[in-house]
């Protein structure tokens, strides 16, 4: 049933994808499927007619019809694989925009948690390389099964035995399917995590950053062995499906071989040794020749079964969009005994976090690295599950208002932020999902990110093409993260929290932006992470945290005047 209802499933996608060709290769694929039956019969009559007249014009006729047959069978044919070729790319298209429009509505959550982005290439591979192709091979298939029916029809007019034996000849087929159908199930789900894990290795060569390190340290080299291990695994464990394959299709030779001799001898003995048993000889050969197609178009198709059931299950999902309006006001952000332990480990990350802020106000989480201030900032956002505590805006919890809802009222800066090679315009943009979004709305956001100058003196404005590797201008860090920031004020949101929002940029232009956001601080609430200390002297509240826990807060001055674990981290910079 599983089988069955992934075959359909992918048979509504095609026709939804290309409705009036898939329709125009069922006519021809229904003709095609004709042609042999009509073959056996007019050779039948052929001979026939041969034996009883000695005038060419007597048998003008089904000449004729035969060369009419023969002659635009193999035109039908080709019309019908581009018919199927046109078919396929048409669903490749329509299949891979809904994985990503479905990949887009992912929760972070399962971002952090899951192998969801190797989920998503190898479904994106897996229709390129096949899945957008077996429906072709599933109507060969079907078409092979009709024409061998079709035959079997014909057949049984010369012998019921003939008949009855070839159409044995078509079970074998079938089982050998269903169990190849099952063995590469199993294949599949031991050579994934085996692809996953070569596509992260070989992303680690081409990706500039991880690039450039391994190119710098001399291993680079030493990845693509890994990379190269990794297939040869993946090879190994596919030849393994070949041994089942082999032996199958061997035993289905060896049945189709003994019912083909059978069916001849009955067709010969049905006809008495007269010469229309060469049409039922013909006919015998040609419903074996149907079903053996038959059987290894949906072999070939079989193979993808796994792949399109797991895609299929995926696009399935029905998740929710991510798109949501962002709030205009908050009053109050406030964490209660946040705790949170991640797996594997035997203790926790933060405990009994309790940290509040109000509107207009702006907040600081310091501590050495490892102390728990991204744990926190993600417990906050919803990224992980809290062990126990809660967070709240304005009294509700994630739970009450729902996931999309709760990230709308963030905007998040982090150390990694996006270097998205796209237009400025397109860059900058992607900070708010309004579709109206002006130019002038994207030139304020950069003014306030102190980043106008900088596209101003682009040679294209707001059109310039970001990133060499298409051919646009080279950007540095520092810029990037401005462009970042620009961002963040587009979104407008409630509750900004920025990770070391001004890491990559140089210390005149980061006393810019941070007066900014001073100015600009009363319509929101503003979380910082930070590691250098004048940035920290204007904050209304800092959070110190050590080993996971809060153990400081109070402003610049209080925290200095404790002569405490803010006074020792911050003592050579203040």
């Amino acid at each position: 049933m599983q089988t069955l209802s992934t075959v359909a499933w992918l048979s509504r996608r095609s026709f939804s994808a290309a409705p009036v060709i898939l329709s125009w290769t069922t006519i021809v694929s229904l003709a095609l499927a004709a042609v042999p039956a009509l073959q056996v019969l007019v050779i039948a009559a052929l001979i026939e007619a041969l034996g009883s007249t000695d005038q060419l014009r007597d048998i003008a006729g089904l000449l004729l019809v035969m060369v009419l047959i023969v002659g635009f069978a193999p035109a039908l044919t080709t019309i019908c694989e581009d018919f199927q070729h046109r078919a396929a790319q048409r669903l490749q298209a329509d299949l891979n925009a809904s994985l990503v429009r479905e990949a887009a509505r992912v929760a972070p959550a399962e971002l952090v948690n899951s192998s969801i982005a190797s989920r998503v290439e190898r479904h994106s591979r897996a229709i390129g390389e096949g899945i957008a192709w077996s429906f072709s091979q599933y109507t060969k298939a079907v078409m092979a099964m009709l024409s061998s029916i079709g035959v079997i029809a014909t057949v049984f007019t010369f012998s019921w035995i003939a008949g009855a034996l070839t159409l044995l000849a078509l079970i074998p087929p079938l089982i050998y399917s269903r169990h190849l159908s099952r063995v590469w199930e199993t294949q599949w789900d031991h050579v994934s995590p085996h692809y996953d894990r070569e596509r992260y290795l070989r992303e680690l060569i081409v990706r500039q950053r991880s690039a450039t390190e391994l190119s710098s340290l001399g291993t680079s080299e030493r990845v693509a062995e890994m990379v190269a291990a990794r297939w040869h695994t993946i090879d190994a464990i596919m030849a393994r499906a070949l041994r089942p394959q082999t032996v199958g299709s061997s035993l289905s030779g060896i049945v189709a071989t003994i019912l083909l001799g059978g069916a001849i001898v009955a067709v010969v003995i049905g006809a008495q040794l007269e010469s229309p048993a060469v049409a039922g000889i013909y006919g015998v050969m040609a419903a074996m020749t149907a079903s053996a197609g038959a059987g290894l178009n949906a072999g070939l198709a079989i193979e993808q079964l796994p792949l399109t059931s797991g895609l299929r299950d995926f696009l399935s999902a029905g998740r929710a969009t991510r798109v949501h309006p962002t709030p205009s006001d908050v009053r109050s952000l406030r964490t209660a005994g946040l705790t949170h332990r991640y797996s594997g480990r035997d203790h926790d990350a933060i405990t009994g976090v309790d940290i509040e802020a109000s509107r207009g106000e702006v907040i600081a989480l310091v501590g050495v690295n490892g102390a728990g201030k991204t744990t926190t900032v993600n417990a906050i956002l919803g990224l992980i599950d809290n062990g126990t505590g809660t967070v709240m805006i304005d009294g509700e919890t994630r739970g009450d208002l729902g996931e999309s809802a709760w990230l709308a009222h963030f905007g998040l800066l982090t150390q990694e932020f996006g270097r998205f090679e796209l237009t400025v315009r397109d860059a900058v943009r992607l900070g708010s999902a309004r579709e109206d979004v002006s130019d002038d709305d994207v030139w304020n956001a950069l003014r306030s990110a102190h980043a106008a100058h900088m596209v101003e003196a682009m040679p294209d404005g707001l059109d310039q093409q970001l990133g060499e590797q298409w051919g646009g201008v080279g950007v540095s860090g520092g810029q990037w993260q401005r462009l970042a920031l620009a961002r963040i004020y587009l979104r407008d949101s409630p509750i900004w929290i920025l990770d070391e929002p001004t890491s990559s940029i140089d210390a005149e232009a980061e006393q810019e932006i941070f007066r900014e956001l001073q100015r600009t601080k009363q319509g929101r609430i503003t979380v910082v992470v930070s590691h250098r200390a004048w940035t920290l002297k204007d904050m209304d509240r800092i959070y110190v945290f050590d080993n996971g826990k809060v153990i400081e807060q109070g402003s610049y001055d209080q925290l200095l005047a404790l002569e405490g674990r803010f006074a020792t981290i911050f003592a050579e910079q203040s």
